[in-house]
């Protein structure tokens, strides 16, 4: 390509160029030369043309604005061909333009942009779309059309709006239109479709060459075709299209901004029958505005004086660019100043077409060109990287005897059925049918085209099978050597059988036998497109999403560990303890302590039957604790607080009795197997081996997710029954891992094992399709349909039949009671006992506090830094008080001492203060500490050491005793 632009170069240079080393010129100070180039016999040359005249006209109509200079526009016909445009542009170069306006063709533009930037010449563009050509490549380029690479973002959201996921290019053949098509497939791969398949039809085809590619586009699956060629050779296609009927229903043909631009043209009679429910994409230019009202009609004036002969006089969008172009270089030039331009040839030696004159002050107008900004009759003219800014399309659509827009698009609002200005409020991102108007498709319908049809070709559609050699229920493959052919069965095989007989057109297709080391490995032939659907018991994963799409699921999902069961425990001597687990019997035992120490401490001051020696009251408060087990207790509560705590309590019992049971129930006379492994937690502490299906995910799956490393395969049911019934110990596995399809077909056959724990999710069997097929909603809605419907039930018994051992199989559950369960209850009853003791406590210490003995015998001096423990001592013994004495503390304690407390002046039941201790004897004897008194009444006392007798009125201890009364004195 290089070679021959050099060579053509040469060409003009010989041609075109006069030698020289050196000149300098200036332009006449009254005269701005500017060049043009257009292809005369083009409808948008001769629309441009007009518009270029009139621009002229005003320019110079305002002698302000050039500073009295005078705007001359040089004419240059490129006749559409890259070589006499190359020819033009030296011919006004040599003129000394200061800018050139054209051309009109990207194939024309390439080499004048060239030497646009050797000569520092602006060029200014109103219709080069290609994306190829841009202001980073070619400094001096200017454009006011809106690129391709733009154009076909609209283009894409009807894709998206309408849901077709493959479209079909058809463009000329040349690479400004392939570096569109290119930009055409990023935009549609953005959306999530894909551009199936390029159409390059040749400039010069005839009418036999058109009728074999679009034969050939038949045979392709994409019924959505995008156009972008030049309008006549459009015009030739859509008239074959319409002859050989793919402009009939079901067929999308939309055109680029290239051929809708001119509808305003070519709909006429002759064409409105080939051209009916077109869809079209095209620049939008507000109609209101004034400005654009006055030139149309001053354009459509002259436009007939020059072209009497054309029978339509229609102003397009690329009119309204070429008139603003002239006056956005003229703005540019008055900023400068000066009108006064210097050309130069460089002076360096060299081939002829190196030495082209260099505009001096090229490099200060490109700069006023990039400022631009004011609105011209196309809107707002503001250039940002050397092309036109905003952008607003719309979307025609050809119906009757003329075009309807049926929506608008812009980057803000994408998809939109009212101006974007208009909009209350953006669109979202995803466009939908929503965001058009109706539109009236090929065929006078009005129902959206599905994008796509079965080939007419009669292709069958190549579709791998996984060759099992295990679990071949699902998919079985055998060899029938006299056909020499392979026949394939199964479950998987009748599902996709009964979704293909859903359809509502045929889906021929043939099934392939592939054998691969994982389904992994089957599933990316799809995305290599080697085959055109996988169909077989392939799992749903997030991972192979990526590459594919899946179908909706048409099995049950998850996967659930099996491993082998045993005996009973039941068997054994501890039974009773299997109900609740460690921990509940724990938590239970101290709860009975703990509701029987509250009681006690509530009954002690107040119920006799919870005083007495220490040792006795330990053993009450057991008994009483632990016989409410049974309702069993005897003792009569006195107080509130304590019968409210019982009830509660006994109300907790009422539930765990029941609870245990009807757990050692089940124990004992339902579940007798139980199985080897408890869960997933104890195999993975164990590091005991674990088997999964030899080629599915699990590999992945148990090690990443699970945390499983020790892994051993298996391809069969019965090997994997082997591996458990040897155990890890033996070179088995202690568990088995796999979806639950497999382990139903594993536990019809094997009786000696159960599912174990939770199951985890995956996404079931589905059929796997490449990504955006067309088939994949029809295939999806009808396996949904299969799935309610009682064939479904009919073809499962055929293949996935169930036996008695698949019920001894069931999921076993190895939970015990725990306080996962009965936690509230504790809550509540230790709740109601910590509220009572609070209200108990409280009650007693406002007793004690208010009791006047203990404010005058125990409290002592605060400031003595033993006052707060004795205190809390004599709190304690306050409370071990039997309720109704009035003595103080220290008079309880030695009514009450024990005989063999040796550090006791007194013994308890020898001292008392009530005459009822002495029983009906007349008088008591005791000895305390080393010395003996008699007792006779409730005031004397003997003291048979010293003779005498002491009067005890009120005696506390023996050191109180002052009153003495000779032992012959007579007693009252």
């Amino acid at each position: 390509m290089e070679g021959q632009a050099v060579a053509v170069l040469m060409i003009f240079c010989i041609l075109f160029c006069n030698a020289g080393n050196m000149c300098s010129a200036a332009n006449n100070d009254s005269v701005v030369n500017l060049g043009v180039i257009l292809n005369y016999n083009s409808w948008v040359g001769k629309v441009a043309k007009t518009a270029i005249e009139i621009a002229r006209d005003d320019i110079n109509r305002d002698t302000q604005l050039l500073n009295g200079s005078r705007l001359v526009l040089h004419f240059r016909d490129s006749r559409g061909d890259a070589i006499q445009g190359a020819s033009a542009v030296l011919d006004l170069l040599e003129m000394e333009v200061v800018a050139i306006i054209g051309p009109q063709a990207s194939d024309v533009a390439e080499f004048i942009l060239h030497l646009g930037d050797t000569a520092q010449v602006p060029v200014v563009s109103f219709s080069v779309t290609s994306p190829l050509l841009s202001n980073r490549r070619f400094p001096y380029f200017v454009r006011m059309a809106h690129s391709d690479a733009l154009q076909m973002h609209p283009i894409a959201a009807l894709a998206q709006a309408y849901g077709w996921k493959r479209v079909t290019a058809v463009y000329s053949d040349d690479e400004f239109r392939s570096g569109a098509v290119a930009s055409l497939s990023d935009a549609l791969r953005d959306i999530g479709s894909e551009l199936e398949y390029r159409s390059v039809i040749s400039l010069t085809a005839d009418q036999v060459a058109i009728e074999k590619e679009l034969y050939n586009l038949m045979t392709k699956e994409s019924r959505v075709f995008v156009a972008y060629m030049p309008s006549d050779l459009f015009s030739k296609i859509l008239m074959k299209a319409q002859e050989i009927g793919m402009m009939d229903s079901g067929y999308v043909w939309i055109s680029t901004d290239e051929f809708t631009s001119l509808w305003d043209v070519l709909l006429n009679s002759s064409s409105m029958e080939y051209m009916q429910g077109l869809l079209g994409v095209k620049t939008y230019i507000q109609n209101s505005n004034k400005q654009l009202g006055d030139f149309r009609r001053r354009w459509k004036r002259q436009f007939r004086l020059e072209y009497p002969h054309e029978e339509k006089a229609e102003l397009n969008v690329y009119g309204s660019f070429a008139y603003d172009a002239v006056w956005m270089i003229a703005r540019a030039i008055g900023n400068l100043g000066s009108i006064t331009f210097n050309f130069m040839k460089p002076a360096s030696s060299g081939p002829s077409f190196t030495q082209l004159n260099v505009f001096q002050e090229g490099p200060q107008l490109l700069t006023e060109l990039l400022k631009t900004d004011f609105t011209g009759v196309s809107g707002v003219v503001q250039l940002k990287d050397g092309e036109i800014v905003g952008s607003t399309y719309e979307i025609a659509n050809v119906v009757g005897n003329g075009y309807r827009v049926v929506g608008y698009w812009n980057d803000e609002t994408q998809l939109h059925k009212q101006l974007p200005s208009a909009a209350s409020s953006p669109s979202s991102p995803n466009n939908t049918i929503g965001d058009l108007k109706t539109v009236i498709w090929p065929g006078g319908s009005t129902e959206v085209p599905r994008g796509w049809e079965q080939p007419t070709s009669g292709k069958r559609l190549k579709i791998g099978v996984p060759i099992k050699h295990g679990f071949t229920e699902f998919v079985t493959v055998t060899f029938d050597r006299s056909l020499n052919r392979s026949n394939v069965t199964g479950f998987c095989i009748d599902v996709f059988e009964a979704v293909v007989n859903r359809l509502d057109y045929a889906l021929p297709y043939d099934l392939i036998p592939y054998h691969s080391h994982s389904y992994d490995e089957l599933v990316y032939q799809v995305y290599l497109k080697k085959f055109d659907a996988v169909v077989g018991d392939t799992t749903i994963f997030a991972s192979r999403s990526k590459h594919v799409d899946f179908t909706q699921p048409f099995t049950e999902s998850g996967v659930v560990m099996v491993v082998p069961i045993k005996a009973d425990e039941a068997n054994n001597a501890w039974a009773f303890m299997l109900p609740f687990t460690p921990g509940m019997w724990s938590t239970t035992a101290a709860f009975f302590i703990f509701t029987g120490f509250v009681i006690w401490l509530f009954e002690h001051r107040v119920n006799p039957e919870f005083r007495g020696r220490p040792r006795q009251q330990v053993v009450t408060l057991l008994w009483f604790s632990f016989s409410t087990l049974v309702f069993s207790h005897r003792e009569k509560l006195v107080s509130s607080l304590s019968r409210l705590v019982l009830v509660i309590w006994l109300f907790v019992v009422l539930i765990l009795t029941s609870s245990y049971t009807a757990s050692l129930t089940s124990i004992l006379t339902v579940q007798k197997l139980n199985p080897t492994v408890k869960d997933v937690e104890s195999l993975k502490a164990s590091g005991d081996a674990v088997g999964y299906q030899i080629g599915s995910f699990l590999a992945q799956y148990l090690q990443l997710e699970l945390g499983i490393k020790n892994l051993k395969t298996y391809s069969t049911p019965e090997e994997a029954g082997l591996a458990l019934s040897k155990g890890p110990k033996n070179g088995g596995v202690a568990a088995i891992f796999d979806e639950i399809p497999y382990i139903r077909i594993f536990l019809a056959s094997q009786c000696n094992y159960a599912i174990v724990g939770p199951i985890y999710r995956t996404g079931g069997f589905g059929f796997v399709f490449p990504k955006g097929s067309p088939l994949l909603p029809d295939i999806s809605t009808a396996v949904l349909s299969l799935s309610e419907d009682k064939e479904m039930q009919q073809i499962q018994p055929k293949w996935l039949n169930s036996t008695a051992c698949t019920d001894s199989g069931a999921k076993v559950n190895s939970n015990r009671l725990s306080m996962n369960s009965f936690w509230g209850l504790y809550l509540i009853t230790g709740s109601v006992s910590l509220i009572a003791l609070t209200i108990f406590v409280s009650m007693l210490l406002y007793e004690y506090m208010r009791d006047p003995n203990v404010m005058d015998s125990e409290m002592g001096d605060p400031s003595t830094g033993k006052s707060l423990k004795r205190a809390m001592k004599s709190f304690m013994v306050y409370i071990d008080q039997k309720e109704g004495s009035t003595s103080s503390p220290n008079q309880r304690r030695v009514s009450e001492m024990s005989p063999n407390q040796s550090n006791s002046p007194f013994s308890p039941p020898a001292f008392t203060s009530s005459p009822s201790a002495l029983g009906t004897s007349p008088f008591s004897t005791r000895t305390l500490s080393r010395r003996s008194f008699i007792f006779l009444d409730n005031e004397h006392v003997v003291d048979v050491g010293e003779n005498a007798i002491a009067r005890a009125s009120s005696v506390s201890a023996p050191d109180q005793i002052t009153e003495y009364i000779p032992p012959n004195s007579t007693l009252h």
